[in-house]
C-alpha cells in the first residue's frame, strides 16, 4: 500500500512538473494570479515559512521532488514569479522536464549550467529559467513574467 501511495504521489508530481513545459506556472501557481489564490493553492501542498522583503514568500512543500516553492508578487500583488527548489536527496529533475531544451538558450559558466526559454502564450509573456551544478538534473526552475513596463525589484 505504502509503495501504490508513493507511486501515485511520484505520477502526479511528474505531471505538474512536465505540465510546466508547456504552461507558465508551477505546481499550480500560475504567474498574474491574485496573492490570494496562489495563498489558497500553496496551503493545500504545503505551509508558509517565512514572508521576504519586496513581496516576496518562501512556501516549504509536501513534495517528494520539490522542497520549497518561492513566489514574487506585483505591486497589485499578483503573481510576478514562481521558483521551485529541487528536493536535496530526492527523485532528481532533469532540465528537459521543465524546459525545451533544444530551443533554450544555454549556458555553462564556472560548472552552473542555465536553461533560458522566452515563451508566450495569450497576452503573457515569461520566461522559463532552469539551473544546476549537474549537466543533467536541476536545483531550481522558475517561471518570471516579462513585462517592459515593470521595474524589476528581485
Amino acid at each position: 500500500m505504502t509503495r501504490l501511495i508513493t507511486l501515485c504521489a511520484l505520477l502526479t508530481v511528474t505531471a505538474f512538473v512536465a505540465d510546466a513545459k508547456a504552461r507558465p506556472e508551477i505546481m499550480g501557481v500560475a504567474l498574474s494570479m491574485s496573492r490570494e489564490a496562489a495563498q489558497a493553492r500553496l496551503k493545500t501542498i504545503g505551509r508558509l515559512e517565512r514572508e521576504e522583503p519586496k513581496r516576496q514568500e518562501v512556501w516549504a512543500v509536501n513534495d517528494p521532488r520539490v522542497s520549497h516553492i518561492l513566489v514574487g508578487y506585483d505591486a497589485d500583488y499578483r503573481v510576478r514569479y514562481v521558483t521551485a527548489i529541487a528536493r536535496a536527496g530526492g527523485p532528481r529533475i532533469r532540465y528537459q522536464e521543465v524546459v525545451d531544451i533544444t530551443h533554450a538558450q544555454r549556458s555553462n559558466y564556472q560548472g552552473n549550467y542555465k536553461f533560458t526559454l522566452e515563451a508566450r502564450r495569450k497576452q503573457l509573456a515569461y520566461v522559463t529559467i532552469a539551473h544546476g551544478r549537474d549537466p543533467q538534473y536541476l536545483e531550481s526552475y522558475s517561471v518570471k513574467r516579462v513585462d517592459p513596463k515593470e521595474k524589476e525589484i528581485d
